[in-house]
């Protein structure tokens, strides 16, 4: 058998490395599932544990923090991935381990105020982030620009308030050019607020669950 050059080597390792990724990304997956079972069935009773985080750190050796993202990653790719937890799942599996830039991404994209320019970077973003093509430096942009856009959005605000209490004190203002200005400072409130996020993306950049969060994955 005719010795292998480097880049054949190369090549085959690759090769292999791209299917034992894969199946990490399948089985990171599969723990979620049945951490899901065994809470949503209540099982850690079965085996004399008052709650699952006492189950999982007692029999599995998983803290709270990595009970939790397991239970989170899992239960968005149910509702937004389905298809990879298919039993051969087909195509590329972004890395799960951290996957709060994708989560985050998705959940912006829900909101139907969301500004077109905002929106489309978004949908670059997301389809970078699934084909494991998002690096840190872009999505550092990102925040940057989106801080950026948040503060014109407030200065604009601001403005219009301020012609809002001006008109108001009008007797013969037209009654529905202050509903319009009111729908224009909601609409500009949603859109300052999607915006807000994205500025405070840059301290989240690992999975972190609120009080409230940990509880809802629990129950």
């Amino acid at each position: 058998m005719p010795k292998l050059s480097p880049a054949q080597r190369a090549n085959q390792i690759t090769y292999f490395l791209k299917g034992d990724l894969k199946r990490i990304q399948v089985a990171y997956l599969r723990v979620g599932a049945k951490l899901a079972m065994i809470r949503d069935e209540k099982l850690y009773r079965a085996l004399k544990h008052d709650s699952l985080e006492e189950y999982a750190e007692k029999r599995l050796r998983l803290g709270r923090a990595s009970l939790y993202r397991y239970l989170q990653i899992y239960e968005w790719v149910r509702k937004s991935h389905g298809g990879w937890l298919a039993k051969h799942p087909k195509g590329f599996i972004p890395d799960l381990s951290d996957a709060f830039a994708l989560i985050w991404i998705e959940k912006q994209l829900e909101n139907p105020a969301l500004g077109a320019e905002t929106r489309k970077e978004l949908e670059t973003m997301r389809r970078k982030a699934l084909a494991g093509e998002l690096t840190e430096r872009e999505f550092d942009e990102f925040r940057r620009r989106g801080q950026e856009r948040h503060d014109t959005l407030g200065a604009v605000a601001a403005s219009l308030r301020a012609i809002r209490r001006r008109a108001a004190a009008l007797d013969d203002f037209p009654t529905q050019a202050l509903r319009d200005i009111d729908e224009a400072l909601d609409l500009l409130k949603s859109a300052s607020g999607a915006l807000a996020r994205v500025a405070m993306l840059a301290k989240s950049r690992r999975m972190r669950l609120s009080e409230v969060g940990r509880k809802s994955l629990l129950e």
